[in-house]
C-alpha cells in the first residue's frame, strides 16, 4: 500500500512528456532571465504558455516586500538587484503598470535611483531587453578566452558556475546582443520611462558603469578592479583600437560559440544547471 501511495504522488509530480522536473524556487535572479530571454525569442507559448505566464506574476506577487522591494532571494531583504530585475519580469509577463503592487515597486526602484544603481546581473538583462545601453555595463570581453591557459585571469581558472555564466555573457556583450524590436516596442518605451529617475536619453551610460546601491553593495569594488573597468571601457569604445579589436572579438565569439555548443553537447543540454 505504501508503495502505491508513492507511487500516486510521484505520477502527479511527472511532467507531461514523462521526466521529473527539479525544484529550483528560492532566488530570485534566474526567472526573469527566463522571462527576458523569452521575450526577446518572440515569446513562443511552447516556452511559456500563458497559464505559466499567470503562475510566475502570481508567485513574484506573493514574494514581494512590505516595502515594494524584492529581495535577491525569498528570504532577502528587498535589494535593488532583486527588486529591478523581478519587475522587469512582472512587466513583461503582462503585469499593467497601474496595478497597486507594480507601482509599489516602481517606487521603490525610483526611490533608490533608478535602474542605474542596480548590480551588474540586473544591468546585463537590462541591456538584453534594450532597457539599458551597453555603455552602462562594464566590459565581458568573450576574447579573454584566447589567452594563454596559465594566465591569471583566463576564464577558464574561474569556479565553474562563474565561468559557465561569463561563458555566454561574453558572447552576448561581446556581439552587444539587442532586443531586435527594442526600439518599437511600446513595452520597452514604457520601461525606459518607469525604470530611471531621469529622461531615458539623457544619461550618460558610461558614467554609471560602477553605480550600485549600498543595499547591494556587499564587496564594494576595489580600486584595482575599477581601474582595470576603465581600461577595459577605453579598450572597447576609442576607436584607435577598433582594427585589433574587430580581429580578437571575432575570434572569441567563434570560440564562445563552439564552446557553448560543446556544453550542451558534452552535458545532455543540461549544462551547470
Amino acid at each position: 500500500d505504501a508503495a502505491r501511495r508513492g507511487i500516486a504522488f510521484y505520477s502527479i509530480l511527472q511532467t507531461s512528456d514523462g521526466h521529473f522536473a527539479g525544484d529550483y524556487g528560492g532566488p530570485h535572479f534566474l526567472l526573469p532571465g527566463l522571462v527576458v530571454a523569452w521575450y526577446v525569442m518572440g515569446r513562443p507559448s511552447a516556452m511559456i504558455s500563458p497559464p505559466q505566464q499567470a503562475l510566475m506574476l502570481h508567485y513574484l506577487k506573493v514574494h514581494q516586500q512590505k516595502d515594494g522591494g524584492w529581495g535577491t532571494h525569498i528570504e532577502s531583504p528587498s535589494t535593488m538587484f532583486g527588486t529591478t530585475v523581478c519587475y522587469l519580469a512582472v512587466r513583461l509577463l503582462g503585469g499593467g503598470k497601474d496595478a497597486e503592487w507594480i507601482k509599489s515597486g516602481r517606487e521603490f526602484i525610483q526611490k533608490e535611483g533608478g535602474a542605474v544603481m542596480t548590480s551588474s546581473w540586473a544591468k546585463f538583462w537590462l541591456c538584453l531587453i534594450g532597457c539599458m545601453d551597453w555603455k552602462g555595463h562594464n566590459s565581458v570581453p568573450p576574447e579573454m578566452w584566447l589567452l594563454p591557459n596559465w594566465f591569471p585571469f583566463h576564464p577558464g581558472r574561474l569556479w565553474c558556475h562563474c565561468r559557465m555564466v561569463y561563458l555566454p555573457m561574453g558572447y552576448l556583450y561581446g556581439s552587444k546582443f539587442i532586443y531586435s524590436d527594442a526600439e518599437t516596442d511600446p513595452l520597452i518605451a514604457e520601461l525606459r520611462k518607469e525604470l530611471y529617475c531621469q529622461p531615458y536619453n539623457s544619461i550618460d551610460w558610461d558614467s554609471t558603469r560602477n553605480l550600485v546601491a549600498p543595499m547591494d553593495n556587499y564587496s564594494p569594488i576595489p580600486a584595482f578592479m575599477k581601474f582595470s573597468q576603465k581600461c577595459l571601457s577605453i579598450y572597447e569604445n576609442w576607436k584607435i583600437f577598433d582594427p585589433f579589436r574587430n580581429a580578437v572579438r571575432k575570434a572569441g565569439l567563434l570560440f564562445c560559440s563552439e564552446y557553448m555548443k560543446a556544453e550542451d553537447l558534452q552535458t545532455n543540454y543540461i549544462n551547470i544547471g
